[in-house]
């Protein structure tokens, strides 16, 4: 079982695949398991580096986080400890935000960024979403909370089509049940890490892309995210909750490989948003715009 042993975690990582080394990082309360659907076709063009999180799944703290930056330099360590001096990364929900927190805090370690289903500022909005997750982590049973998590996060369109998969995802859970304080302690760090807008500030190219119904971090905040972030490309994905690796990987991953494996810089952020290519409706639409930086996000 490969276990890095780092300052404040013994950090359980997997590797896999071949090509530029890609490092991929969890969402709340999840672990390195949550890639397996798109393992396999991102394995084909990268080297993918999957790990828990500290204190989630495999990996024990030595010390709990406490802020996001916590889990920065875990990801910054895991890097020295495989000897790579850069990679690309790809976060997803609260991996998201602590792949952005590692994108400042290391800058010189990222080449390309992928940032889905998450904002880089919390507002009232969003906190009273945490709040919301956070009380039904409290009160509910396991399973209820779980089921209230897929409600939320799932795409109306994906919910209506797969009935069975909260069902599914719920009985999952209680098989490798996650402790509530673990996800209590994720929550913690969230909270205490909005950054000041002086102190955020991405350089690498990045793509941001949001669900078209993600109910738990609207793709508002993931637009105006992306307006600050000075290169980066925006992409929304139709009729796509909070997770559309799960909901239509076969929309979600082409543009992701393209935009990762760019050999040149981002491209001239001129170009009018585009339709992708897909099955004869828009599958997805990439936004090349000029970014206006916003102080305030």
């Amino acid at each position: 079982m490969p276990l890095a042993e780092l300052t404040d975690v013994r950090c359980y990582y997997e590797l896999s695949g071949q090509g530029d080394p890609l490092v991929l990082i969890p969402g709340l309360g999840c672990t390195c398991r949550s890639w397996d659907p798109v393992r396999d076709e991102l394995g084909e063009h990268f080297t993918l580096v999957c790990l828990d999180n500290r204190g989630m799944g495999r990996s024990v703290a030595k010390r709990q986080p406490h802020t996001l930056g916590d889990y920065s330099a875990d990801v910054v360590e895991l890097l020295d400890h495989l000897q790579l001096d850069h990679a690309h990364v790809l976060g997803i929900s609260l991996g998201g935000i602590i792949a952005q927190r590692f994108a400042v805090d290391h800058p010189e370690r990222v080449n390309r960024l992928v940032l889905v289903s998450c904002a880089h500022r919390f507002g009232p909005y969003l906190w009273e979403i945490a709040g919301l997750v956070g009380q039904s982590l409290r009160y509910f049973p396991a399973k209820l909370f779980t089921r209230t998590l897929e409600i939320l996060g799932g795409g109306p369109a994906y919910l209506d089509a797969h009935p069975e998969s909260i069902d599914q995802k719920v009985a999952e859970v209680a098989k490798n049940p996650v402790p509530r304080h673990a996800l209590a302690r994720q929550l913690h760090c969230l909270a205490a890490s909005n950054p000041e807008p002086e102190d955020y500030r991405i350089t690498a190219p990045t793509l941001v892309i949001s669900g078209e119904h993600d109910s738990l971090i609207p793709h508002y905040f993931a637009r105006k995210m992306a307006d600050v972030i000075p290169d980066s490309r925006f992409m929304l994905i139709p009729d796509a909750g909070h997770n559309p690796f799960t909901e239509c990987p076969d929309q979600v991953l082409p543009p992701i490989i393209e935009f990762l494996s760019a050999a040149e810089p981002a491209p001239d952020r001129e170009a009018k948003e585009q339709p992708a290519k897909g099955n004869g409706k828009q599958q997805s639409a990439i936004s090349n715009q000029p970014r206006q930086f916003v102080a305030n996000g």
